[in-house]
């Protein structure tokens, strides 16, 4: 692998090395990229609130912060996503000026070196493996409990910082005071010595001499307490000096790679509280109110201190042996890579202790959104049984993050199914008003609660929802779950004349519904107009069934439309059955080779039964995906929406005609509303002439194609999820 001139990238450079190139290239400190990324997440988040598609891998769900930020400079942190490397760069590319076409190649740069490290340490972890060289747990609670200390040592010198600044501003308190005594005992002299020369002043000596008296009094006790606060002083100044070396200490620790920052304290002290008008009119009861506090506050932090010295001289760590409070101590750290550690061992080792659900349960609130999901699939897995383990998965399943919200209401209904408290939180959650929300909760309800009135009611409600992906899920969660019901039926029958062709699918599947799963694949909507009108697999198929998929295809696909849409997330199969579907066709008409599992795809097809239209004979079958133009576009292309669509329409143009079956995995790439909806209009053309379309894909806008069908590939229940 070599460089060119000016891109950072040395024959021997690492991927953390040519990023943080590129960030002093834009003189970008790690500080300076994590607030741009926090700005690019509120941004998203913004959109998102007003109704945008929540993207796959969000920016608000990656990890920027400054301290990750350098251990990735240093190779020693979790390898970033694809989509990070393109917002870094975006960033950093922005501000350094630097031409779209060149900021192109560095993102491939970029992809390069993360496959060259994925793949680094890949082997390192194969080696690692072997029993010769694989490390002792021990090592991992030996590193957290490093952790442990070295954060306690930084919060041990920011309380002392604190304390020295307190005793500071409260010696300028006393003093303060002294000096205002100091006045009133010269006034009070110069009163006394006037009476002693005129009679006339003689009356008020008795209360003049009463008031020095008191006033001298204050002046001893304020005095007394300065030289507390200053013998406190010296005290903080010697611990200070001391956690100063236990902190240097700790960082020369080979595990440490950098000091994390811990959050916004409370602001330095500015002064003690006194009377507004004290200053400038001082009497003594102003006085001994005032010293009535500098007295309590004195008690509380001598005190303070006292545990501040225990903490910093002694310096007691968490003996090994005490594993679990290591571990629960350390899911409370600053860093959020170093609670995550500290709560998968936690969970790995000590999966059923009352601690770990507690803690478990005060995870529910972390701000990475990866220990919430751990935390949320936790408490699905192994506290079913408990209240309070339900009562914090009903409050993630409003989470900002998509997965989070998911996992929480599927561990409700797996968990807790037939639980009235649980129900009714997803009840409410149908009226929400994100549309993925409703969509979720729905999902929730029929895996929980299928045949349940209450449950059936709230689905029904939804049956003119706005959204077209709502009513989809409602019409296949009521043939699920309440088919054989009246209401459900009647239902039904108004969703068959929904605008949506995937919504109307779906409610005849249930109108039309046999007893046996997969059975009557096809439909009176579209039957025999296709090519390829149907495809299963029997009930009895050996496959992976951690794929969606495969469950899916036990019921039965058919294609009865001319556009037919596999939508799910990455990792559901879509792809799988793109592939074996070209693998049925012959050979010679596939057009690209196969990618994904081939081994997967090519069992799947062998099992796999398929109904063809005996009326029209295939011309041409094409397996299309988006790497294929890629590859192209590296070589004769210049990229950009445009390009884009001419680059598979240029294709799709020469082989379009009669009888032509299209298989086109993610073909609208990185198109935008506008772009896809011309793409629509294209293929519908397609079909017009005759063509068949199956298309698979993430994007969810694809439910907004005129006369296409979306079929959904789902992970659905918490059992596939735990895979």
């Amino acid at each position: 692998m070599t460089g060119t001139a000016g891109d950072g990238l040395e024959s021997d450079d690492t991927l953390g090395q040519f990023l943080q190139f590129q960030a002093n290239i834009a003189d970008l400190s790690a500080r300076d990229i994590a607030e741009r990324f926090q700005e690019l997440a509120n941004q998203e988040k913004s959109r998102i609130e007003a109704g945008a598609d929540i993207p796959a891998d969000p920016v608000g769900e990656m990890n920027f912060s400054k301290s990750h930020l350098d251990r990735l400079y240093k190779d020693s942190a979790s390898l970033p996503s694809k989509r990070f490397l393109q917002v870094f760069l975006g960033i950093t590319s922005h501000v350094a000026g630097v031409h779209p076409d060149r900021h192109r190649e560095l993102c491939q740069r970029a992809e390069i070196l993360l496959i060259a490290e994925r793949r680094k340490r890949t082997r390192r972890r194969a080696v690692s493996s072997m029993p010769t060289s694989h490390a002792p747990a021990d090592e991992v609670v030996a590193t957290l409990q490093l952790k442990l200390d070295l954060e306690r040592a930084l919060r041990a010198e920011d309380r002392l910082r604190w304390a020295l600044s307190d005793t500071q501003v409260l010696m300028g308190t006393l003093l303060q005071i002294i000096n205002a005594l100091r006045d009133i005992i010269t006034e009070v002299d110069a009163q006394i010595l006037r009476g002693l020369r005129d009679t006339a002043q003689a009356a008020g000596q008795g209360l003049a001499k009463r008031q020095r008296r008191q006033a001298q009094s204050y002046k001893v006790a304020a005095e007394a307490q300065f030289e507390r606060v200053n013998q406190r002083r010296r005290l903080l100044e010697a611990l200070w000096d001391q956690a100063q070396g236990n902190l240097q200490r700790l960082a020369l620790h080979a595990e440490v790679t950098d000091i994390p920052s811990l959050p916004d304290g409370p602001s330095l002290p500015s002064r003690l509280i006194l009377p507004e008008d004290f200053t400038t009119s001082p009497v003594l009861a102003d006085i001994a109110a005032a010293l009535g506090k500098v007295e309590e506050h004195n008690d509380a932090e001598e005190q303070a201190v006292l545990d501040l010295r225990q903490t910093v001289t002694i310096d007691v760590p968490l003996k090994l042996e005490d594993e679990l409070a290591i571990l629960v101590a350390a899911t409370r750290l600053t860093d959020g890579g170093t609670r995550g550690t500290a709560l998968r061992t936690l969970l790995k080792n000590w999966p059923r202790h009352p601690e770990t659900r507690d803690t478990l349960i005060r995870l529910v609130h972390d701000e990475q959104s990866d220990i919430r999901l751990t935390a949320a699939w936790s408490l699905a897995n192994e506290w079913s049984s408990s209240a309070a383990a339900r009562d914090a998965l009903v409050t993630l399943t409003r989470d900002s993050s998509a997965n989070v919200r998911e996992t929480a209401v599927q561990g409700l209904a797996e968990g807790w199914a037939d639980d009235t408290a649980a129900r009714d939180a997803l009840v409410a959650l149908t009226r929400d008003s994100g549309p993925k929300v409703r969509e979720i909760a729905v999902l929730g309800l029929v895996e929980g609660w299928a045949g349940d009135a209450v449950a059936r009611d709230a689905l029904l409600s939804l049956i003119r929802d706005g959204d077209v992906y709502v009513r989809m899920t409602v019409a296949e969660s009521l043939v699920a779950g309440w088919v054989s019901d009246s209401q459900v039926r009647t239902a039904l029958l108004t969703l068959s004349h929904d605008a949506s062709p995937s919504v109307r699918w779906a409610a005849r599947q249930g109108i039309n519904a046999d007893d046996v799963p997969g059975g009557n694949m096809l439909r009176k909507e579209g039957q025999g107009t296709n090519l390829l009108l149907a495809v299963r697999i029997p009930l009895d198929f050996v496959g992976l069934d951690s794929i969606p998929i495969f469950d899916r295809l036990r019921r039965g696909v058919a294609f009865d439309t001319g556009v037919t849409v596999l939508l799910g997330n990455n990792g559901t199969g879509k792809t799988v059955l793109l592939n074996a579907l070209a693998c049925l066709a012959p050979q010679t008409l596939s057009d690209s080779p196969l990618r994904g599992p081939e081994g997967i795809s090519r069992q799947l097809a062998e099992g796999m039964e398929a109904v063809w239209n005996e009326k029209r004979t295939p011309e041409g079958v094409y397996h299309l995906s988006s790497s294929y133009f890629d590859q192209r576009s590296t070589k004769s292309w210049a990229s950009g929406v445009e390009n884009w669509v001419e680059q598979w329409f240029s294709v799709i143009d020469e082989k379009k005609g009669p009888n032509r079956l299209f298989l086109l995995d993610e073909p609208t790439g990185p198109l935008d509303r506008e772009a896809c909806h011309v793409m629509f209009q294209q293929l519908n053309e397609l079909v017009s002439q005759g063509c068949q379309v199956i298309v698979a894909s993430v994007q969810s806008m694809w439910v907004e194609m005129p006369g296409a069908r979306v079929i959904r590939i789902d992970r659905r229940t918490l059992s596939r999820f735990r895979y």
